[in-house]
């Protein structure tokens, strides 16, 4: 049993579908070739079925479909829901169908969960997640339009971890963030300072693609492993994070 890792997936099946039943011109609403992913779902598939297991778990940071309504991101949903393993959900800056987790929640096949702002536990481990923002620092942050919603989203990953730590607080903790909690312009970073507060052993992010992905930082920083998982910068394929 192991836990794994893909963010960035970008589906918009417009059906319902299987893994291999696809018509790329008449199932998919926004094709990805136009980046350059040609049939990136057939990568990941194939990827997907060659590393995962039905007893491993994988964690999906954000960006997981281009669908506007939840009516129809359950078709990519579906989708992924054939592929093997428990799927642990939460959200990014495209996951526009978000109204309320109660909703999401209600719409996910089995062995899927959406956390946001809140924890779950994978093969004895902690994993708290929640969307992230930009960075003060960053050439995209506007200190008018962005400081509430980054440091409301701060606060979300703290009462995540508040809750983790009153919970289990001997057990390992993961973070899900669909942001990069740290960047090479970043000034501040309260998502890096609230991970060292609650020991954070590791966090996985997305959100950063082509030549964003190759300037993202990865390691260990501050005692806490970082992983970058967006599909493009991992080719497609499931990261292994933890045996």
């Amino acid at each position: 049993m192991a836990i794994y890792a893909l963010s960035d997936l970008h589906l918009s099946f417009k059906r319902a579908v299987t893994l291999y039943d696809i018509d790329p011109v008449q199932d998919i609403e926004k094709p990805m070739d136009l980046f350059g992913w040609d049939r990136h779902y057939e990568k990941i598939r194939d990827h997907w079925l060659r590393v995962v297991s039905q007893d491993d778990t994988v964690l999906i940071p954000g960006d997981i479909s281009w669908a506007m309504k939840l009516e129809v991101a359950r078709f990519d949903f579906g989708w992924i829901s054939q592929l093997p393993g428990k799927k642990v959900l939460s959200p990014g800056n495209h996951c526009y169908y978000v109204s309320s987790k109660k909703k999401v929640r209600a719409a996910l096949p089995e062995r899927m969960e959406w956390i946001d702002a809140d924890y779950t536990l994978v093969e004895g481990k902690v994993v708290a997640g929640t969307r992230g923002w930009t960075l003060p620092g960053d050439r995209f942050f506007k200190e008018d339009e962005d400081r509430k919603i980054y440091e409301r989203q701060v606060g979300r990953l703290r009462i995540a971890l508040e809750a983790a730590q009153k919970d289990h607080p001997d057990k390992e903790k993961i973070v899900m963030l669909h942001f990069p909690p740290i960047t090479k312009t970043s000034t501040e970073s309260g998502f890096l300072d609230v991970m060292k507060e609650f020991g954070v052993r590791m966090c996985i992010y997305g959100h950063l693609h082509g030549k964003a992905g190759e300037d993202a930082i990865q390691g260990e920083v501050d005692g806490i492993t970082l992983r970058l998982v967006a599909c493009d910068a991992v080719d497609f394929c499931p990261v292994k994070i933890r045996d």
